[in-house]
């Protein structure tokens, strides 16, 4: 009994010392929250100094860079003998990329999203493969998992099917990013 006793009371220190040191450990986080209040506020800082860009700017995200040419508002897209028909309206913007990078990329419609408040909006890969087709049925560079090497460009449409309130709308911005996973982004606006 006097073991089981000695060893219940060793346990019982050791959980005490052990939320002790938690104890110490969570209470150190005051100047870690201050450091991170101070951290935010510099982001808050970078992120209003951060430029803005629209139509026609040069916008250089990672090795790739984006120029919006222009936007068109339409209810169709595509050759005139088999259109696609918007759900609302079609959103189409007209780009251009650049790979400055040293390895191929491959560039799809993934890589744009629209932005409208706190609302994102994915392109239409069919609608956007639709808008590059020719009368002619070839499709030329309709941003899905097309190959970009390095130091070429290729321009092409993007389209986003829209509500009609949306697609009308002062506060666009065209989200452009590095590559399929997003690591790093800029927003264009397309008023």
């Amino acid at each position: 009994m006097k073991k089981f006793f000695k060893m219940g009371c060793l346990g019982f220190i050791a959980l005490i010392v052990l939320i002790i040191i938690i104890g110490v450990a969570m209470g150190g986080n005051d100047s870690s929250d201050k450091a991170s209040s101070t951290s935010s506020d510099k982001q808050t800082t970078k992120d209003e100094s951060k430029k803005s860009y629209g139509v026609g700017d040069t916008v250089e995200v990672g090795d790739m860079v984006y120029t919006v040419n222009g936007k068109e508002i339409t209810s169709q897209v595509g050759p005139a003998v088999l259109p696609t028909e918007a759900k609302g309206k079609f959103l189409v913007v007209d780009l251009k990329v650049k790979n400055n990078g040293d390895k191929a990329v491959t560039v799809d419609s993934s890589f744009f999203k629209l932005k409208h408040g706190d609302k994102t909006f994915d392109a239409d890969s069919a609608a956007s493969m639709s808008a590059n087709q020719g009368e002619d049925g070839n499709i030329k560079n309709s941003f899905f998992l097309e190959q970009l090497n390095p130091d070429l460009e290729m321009g092409g449409k993007v389209v986003f099917d829209l509500s009609p309130e949306t697609v009308e709308a002062s506060d666009l911005q065209l989200q452009v990013q590095t590559g399929a996973f997003g690591t790093q982004t800029e927003v264009i606006n397309l008023q």
